[in-house]
């Protein structure tokens, strides 16, 4: 299973539709994209694009038009439980702050964005990850995204953050 994970796009759809396609063509496959926040306007716009794919998306600070509610999500992928959360009420600049959330619920991940900065950590049999910026990279190495991939017998799951 193949999963596309992309945070703060900020309006640049562009760039997403781009990998999702050249990913789908070099692939063949895409099971899931999720985006985390910052807009959730660019995530309807990729599931309007691509409606053979489901899309799961959390709002962020700058979601301003979406409902509030959408701002944290728990989705079951693949047989992994995931969180999905955008980040900015959860202090995510602080590396140990989603520790507490991994530690109470038992989660295989933790997807965040609001940073900008791409990040893998892995904390008691729970991977918590930020994918970065497709836009607005601010760790001085460039913008960023992440795959996803959990094998069929659902026992492994990899993932990787990748710089465009």
């Amino acid at each position: 299973m193949k999963i596309l994970v992309f945070s703060d796009s900020h309006g640049y759809c562009d760039k997403m539709y781009s990998i999702i396609k050249k990913f789908v063509s070099n692939t063949g496959k895409l099971d899931y994209i999720i985006h985390l926040g910052d807009l959730a306007r660019d995530a309807k716009f990729l599931q309007g694009q691509f409606p053979e794919i489901p899309v799961l998306y959390v709002c962020g600070n700058s979601d301003f038009s979406f409902d509030r509610r959408e701002q944290q999500k728990e989705a079951e992928i693949g047989g992994k439980k995931f969180f999905l959360v955008h980040g900015h009420n959860h202090n995510v600049y602080d590396p140990d702050s989603l520790k507490n959330i991994a530690e109470q619920k038992n989660y295989d991940i933790i997807l965040h964005g609001h940073t900008h900065i791409p990040r893998e950590d892995y904390h008691n049999n729970t991977y918590i990850i930020c994918p970065g910026s497709i836009r607005q990279d601010r760790s001085g190495k460039g913008e960023s995204f992440c795959v996803i991939d959990i094998t069929e017998n659902k026992k492994e799951m990899g993932v990787k953050i990748i710089r465009v």
